[in-house]
Formats: C-alpha cells, structure tokens, sequence
C-alpha cells in the first residue's frame, strides 16, 4: 500500500553520523566482499595485445634456433596467430562501441543536448548544457566502461550531476565505475523505504564507490530543483512510498527554455496514477518511455497528460521481455509521438534550442 512520503537523509539513516552508508550495510555485522571489477580496460588491453604480438612476429622472422627449436617455433607461431586473433577482436570491438551517426560535438549557446545511450536492457541519458552535465543512471553492471567511453567520445570531462532512478542494476549497475572513473559532483538517489532497501552487491558497490571518491550523495524529493546545463531539473516523483522498486524511481522533469523533457525510470502505472493524481506538471515535448517500453507503465492517460512529440524507448535488442510491448506502441502512435527505440537506433541525441524546437540524430542515421 502507498504511504504518503517523508522526507528523510543520509544522515538520518546513519544515526547522524556524516557517512551515509553505515545505515545502509545490512551485512548482520559481517565483512562486506571486495568488489568486484567490472568491464575490460580495451584501450591497455589492445596495447598490451599490440606489443606483445610485435615481439611475437619478430621472434618468428628470426628465429631463435634451441634445442627443439621447431616444435617451440610452431607453439609461439600459434600463440602469436591467436594473439593476433584477439588483438583485431579488440579493435573490432573497439570500432563497434563508437558512436558513428551521432552529433557529440559539445552543444552550441543556446542549446542543451539529451542522449539517450544504447546500454542494451537498461537505462543511460546524458544531459549537456552551458558546460555542465548530468548522468541519468549508467546501465548494467558491465556497461560502465561503455558509459564512460561513450562520455569520453562526447567530450565530457566531469558529470556535475548524477542520478540513480532506482536500485536496479540495470539502471545503476553501471555507475559506481562511471563515480572511479570521472569526477562526479553529486549523486542524487531515491529515499527507497527501509523496508525495501536493497542489500545487493550492485547497490552496495554504487554506495562504496560513491564513499571511496568522495562523492556527495543526497536524496531527492518532489519539489526539490536543481538549476543546471542552462536550465530546471525538477523532481516530480515518488509522491508515495511503494513496496515495489520500479515505484520507487525517480521521475524527473528537465525544462529548458520552451523545451522540456521527462525522464520516468521505471515508474509503473500505479505510481504514474499517484503522479497525476498529485497534480505534478508532467507534460513534455520529449519522453523517456517507462520501464523499457512494458505494457506495465505508459497508461493511455498518463501518455495523454504528458502529449509528448518525441518517445524514446531504451530496450535491448532481443530482449526476453519483448520490450516494447505493442500495447504501448499503439498508445504512443494515438498521442502521435514519434517514437526511437534503442534495439533499433542504437544511441539517439535529442538537441533542444529552447524555443521548442528539436533535431534527433541515431547511431543507425535514422533521422
């Protein structure tokens, strides 16, 4: 059953102590694991895989002549053709990650740029704007490398602002490497209730990382705004304490000028009711559709209240889910939403110039 919300903070949590996460390791007293490193540094890999295989090729044009020396030779000819073989994976991959088709340059004055980064079955946006930044959730545990070659790709340096919508790994998985891997100024969470509060691996290490980089950590509360990247982020969302996680999200409303943006993580239709009910303004020319596109958000009525131009849907190709389901396909084509999903477009760029007009660029160069 929802509960009217109550604002509480990290330290509360704490027993009033200034680091919020002695009240979040519920262990029973026990040691918490070493953390796990998630993700391959491609770049070293590739170097090291490139010199070693050089040393390789040399060894064999010369070669050394030992006791023996043909059944080495043909060992080391194996060793450097499979090195060889892993090191063009690498590029490969490499070359795969990059972000062709998409306008990364850092926005113009007057306008704010919103990617929406393919991160498979997750969620990952990136807010630019007046030389500032915000990082809406970072993917799954094994995309954070991803997260932060993509920032890299585009330019960014630091992330003012980092949201985590909800503890899910597939929104947060990800961002304890972004916090050990760029320089983030705060992270906002949602004030999950303690009877729901996850003890997973994935929100522990979010909690270490953000502890071990001295990175501030706040809740956020409907109401609560954040001038930043030129314009207004506002907190729309939870307006109810749920006992279900994807409830729990935050739902947060970027305005820009004229042009606006709502971002609802995986809010489902329960709270979507709460949140009109509450009287929030949630109409937005552009939509980051609910939970990957499942029939469990998106109601005809929220869609109606929030009329948006642009959908984008965050999915994974081939997903077993079957996100999106055609039951929200068919509510965003009766509001005439245009619609971008990420297990098509691959990556998509929405730039606003705050006069209500957009420019949508994808991976795949659907316009």
């Amino acid at each position: 059953m929802a509960q009217k919300r109550k604002k509480t903070s990290f330290a509360a949590r704490s027993g009033g102590k200034t680091t919020p996460l002695s009240g979040k390791k519920k262990s029973g007293g026990k040691s918490v694991p070493a953390r796990r490193k998630k993700g391959l540094n491609w770049p070293v890999i590739v170097a090291a895989g490139v010199l070693l295989a050089t040393y390789a090729i040399v060894v064999l044009f010369n070669g050394f002549h030992w006791p023996g020396w043909q059944e080495g030779w043909d060992d080391l000819k194996d060793s450097a053709r499979t090195l060889l073989q892993a090191v063009q994976s690498a590029f490969g991959q490499l070359e795969a990650d990059t972000p062709d088709g998409l306008v990364l340059d850092p926005p113009a004055g007057g306008e704010v740029r919103v990617h929406f980064i393919d991160v498979g079955q997750g969620d990952c946006i990136l807010i630019e704007g007046s030389g500032e930044s915000v990082l809406i959730d970072a993917g799954e545990n094994d995309q954070g490398d991803e997260v932060l070659g993509y920032l890299s790709a585009a330019g960014i340096e630091d992330i003012d602002l980092a949201v985590g919508t909800h503890p899910h790994s597939d929104h947060i998985g990800g961002m304890d490497t972004v916090l050990e891997g760029i320089t983030v100024g705060r992270l906002m969470l949602s004030d999950v209730p303690d009877s729901i509060v996850p003890t997973t691996r994935t929100y522990l290490d979010l909690l270490d990382a953000a502890e071990e980089t001295g990175t501030e950590m706040f809740y956020g509360y409907p109401g609560d705004q954040v001038s930043i990247c030129g314009g207004t982020l506002t907190v729309l969302g939870p307006v109810e304490d749920y006992d279900d996680l994807n409830d729990e999200s935050l739902v947060i409303r970027f305005d820009y000028g004229e042009s606006s943006f709502l971002f609802t993580g995986d809010e489902e239709s329960g709270a979507e009711e709460d949140l009109l009910a509450s009287g929030a303004d949630i109409g937005a020319d552009v939509l980051k559709v609910g939970h990957h596109g499942s029939d469990t958000s998106s109601s005809e009525e929220f869609l109606r209240a929030v009329g948006p131009e642009i959908a984008v849907i965050e999915c994974g190709e081939g997903n077993d889910y079957g996100h999106p389901h055609l039951e929200v396909l068919e509510r965003l084509e009766a509001v005439s939403a245009a619609v971008y999903r990420t297990d098509l477009d691959g990556s998509v760029v929405v730039t606003a110039d705050g006069s209500g007009n957009y420019d949508v660029s994808t991976a795949e160069g659907r316009p």
